[in-house]
């Protein structure tokens, strides 16, 4: 049974990561997830996905959401006529496409984002990407850098928020301070 659009249960990477893995999907990790991995004070509450647009792994990618029986995650106010509660409820993995997929979904695991017009590509990613490992599974991680870069004029709330983690890691990678990033 799908779960609830409003539903926001609790992260289990290292799950979200085997069921991937069963599927065979090619996608490497983005988003905050991989400066947590870096050491960043982040509680992340979703798996930032970025998959490989080929029509047969977008496929892998619609069959495991339907595995998991996942919903389009309802964010009051976010995506225009597909994003309203009842188009949530009402979605279903078909058709494959990248335009149809790119959206935060539920899962019983938690928060699934699969990751595509607001990210760089798969292959631009994976250059400088890392191999790690969720228990006995590896993944790819992209380079941290890739990350902070596509943070940066960012103004969502969290991101004021997260802003002191933002510099430190910044830091931390050798990149410069912004100048919007100052007055915490």
């Amino acid at each position: 049974m799908p779960h609830d659009p409003k539903e926001r249960p609790p992260l289990q990477p290292a799950q979200l990561i085997r069921v991937l893995a069963d599927f065979k999907i090619n996608w490497v990790l983005c988003g905050s997830q991989v400066l947590a991995l870096h050491g960043a004070d982040l509680a992340p509450n979703d798996l930032d996905v970025v998959p490989d647009l080929a029509p047969d792994n977008l496929r892998r990618v619609a069959d495991c959401l339907d595995d998991l029986h996942a919903t389009a995650a309802y964010l009051d106010g976010w995506g225009g006529p597909r994003g309203t509660l009842e188009a949530c409820r009402a979605w279903h993995p078909d058709p494959a496409t990248a335009e149809h997929l790119d959206w935060l979904f539920v899962t019983p695991f938690g928060m699934l984002d699969i990751v595509i017009e607001h990210a760089d590509s798969y292959a631009s990613l994976m250059n400088g990407a890392t191999r790690y490992y969720a228990e006995d599974v590896s993944y790819w991680v992209c380079d941290p850098r890739r990350v902070l870069q596509a943070l940066e004029g960012r103004k969502r709330p969290k991101d004021a928020k997260r802003r002191a983690v933002y510099r430190a890691m910044r830091r931390k990678f050798g990149m410069p301070d912004l100048p919007d990033a100052g007055g915490d």
